[in-house]
């Protein structure tokens, strides 16, 4: 007898006992199907125009957050590729060859170097070229957090461990998992958290503030510093087993004033980086700007060269940007007239016969009387003499021109 064929006795339209588990059975067997494919919602037969409307809006809106989320992490991990990292001089080659051989283990790194060098760029660069680039990159920075809130912040707590512990928090080590943690400031840390983080690089796991079980972590450790660890090593503050811990592969990031050569290439990339950003025309720097850029010694480094290049998009707007746009004081430092020494007085040379003068008593005349011609306008003041901007500071260094009354009664600085 065929299975969909009616039962003995029944009505000839009604289904047979078989035929209604046959039934059922593809049902089931249809519904385990579709649920295989991940469906995003389901309606039943008969269904409301309005509930299908809905769940089709729903199921477009979730799909287009999908494409957004997976275009921002396209987007993150070409940001960090490492040929994408501005600087071609031999100190940053040098960082490049060194990071390029812990790609794909998880060795501890610690990257040293001053305030402002790029630490943090060096360490996602790490993560999103390795193999780890999947998973979480987590990153504290140690020294903007209390003592009394870093083992907290980096072990989690439990519920009602401390005062105002109001719910179970999951610290950045948990956060972190099978991915990379970046530990910035990493010698800020206090003594107590240095000894808990010391058992965790060498246990793998870690235990809640408060808490009573032991979780394991997967975790790379990336650390960074502008601190000398060993000296603190040295003096007590560090703890030297944790020190040796981290320090397994060091990376140090050369100054900015060390790779002098790479801030045109910094300075253009930032000015097409912040263009868009800013609604500004495209802009360049003349070359009497670049060198002034160039000769100053930039204590805050690449961070202080970024500052100054959106400063200038915000003052100018775009266009070719010469050295009047350029803050005073980084145009004085460069120049060496901040703190440059009275020059001697040319005409204090030794006698010379009636009508011959020095040629740098000629030229420091003339440049003082177009300064005066000129009503002070030292841009103009360049090029009537024929010279660039920065050497006509440099001259102005040279022979203590400070300030010169001008035809209108005012004075050029």
């Amino acid at each position: 007898m065929s299975l969909d064929a009616p039962g003995a006795g029944s009505p000839p339209d009604a289904p047979g006992p078989h035929t209604t588990l046959l039934r059922r059975w593809h049902d089931v067997t249809r519904a385990v199907d579709t649920m295989k494919l991940r469906p995003f919602d389901y309606v039943v037969k008969p269904f409301e125009p309005e509930r299908l409307e809905r769940s089709l809006d729903m199921a477009a809106r979730e799909q287009a957050l999908l494409r957004k989320v997976e275009r921002l992490e396209r987007e993150v991990q070409d940001r960090f590729r490492f040929q994408d990292i501005v600087g071609h001089a031999p100190r940053m080659r040098q960082v490049y060859d060194q990071v390029d051989k812990v790609l794909h283990n998880r060795v501890p790194v610690c990257i040293t170097g001053e305030s402002g060098t790029g630490k943090e760029l060096i360490a996602r660069a790490i993560h999103y070229n390795g193999t780890r680039r999947q998973a979480p990159f987590v990153a504290i920075n140690c020294g903007a957090i209390a003592e009394s809130l870093q083992e907290s912040e980096l072990f989690g707590h439990e519920r009602g461990s401390f005062t105002g512990a109001s719910a179970q928090h999951r610290g950045r080590f948990e956060q972190a998992d099978t991915g990379t943690l970046f530990l910035d400031e990493v010698g800020e840390l206090s003594p107590a958290v240095q000894t808990r983080l010391l058992r965790v690089l060498q246990e793998g796991e870690i235990q809640r503030l408060g808490g009573t079980q032991t979780v394991r972590v997967d975790v790379r450790i990336i650390s960074a510093t502008h601190r000398d660890l060993e000296a603190l090593v040295g003096s007590g503050q560090f703890r030297e087993d944790l020190f040796y811990r981290l320090m397994v592969y060091p990376v140090q990031v050369p100054p900015l004033s060390a790779r002098a050569e790479d801030i045109p290439l910094l300075a253009g990339y930032f000015m097409q980086k912040h263009q868009k950003a800013l609604d500004t025309q495209p802009a360049t720097f003349d070359a009497d700007a670049i060198d002034v850029l160039c000769r100053y010694p930039w204590p805050g480094n690449v961070r202080e060269l970024e500052n100054v290049i959106v400063r200038t998009l915000v003052t100018c707007g775009g266009g070719t940007i010469g050295v009047d746009a350029l803050p005073p004081a980084l145009v004085l430092r460069s120049m060496r007239l901040d703190d440059a020494p009275a020059a001697a007085d040319p005409t204090a040379a030794a006698p010379l016969p009636d009508g011959v003068l020095p040629l740098d008593v000629v030229e420091k005349q003339a440049i003082v009387h177009a300064i005066r011609a000129l009503n002070g306008n030292l841009s103009l003041v360049a090029r009537t003499l024929g010279v660039g901007r920065a050497t006509l500071y440099r001259k102005l260094a040279q022979y203590d021109i400070a300030s010169v009354p001008t035809d209108g009664g005012d004075a050029a600085e």
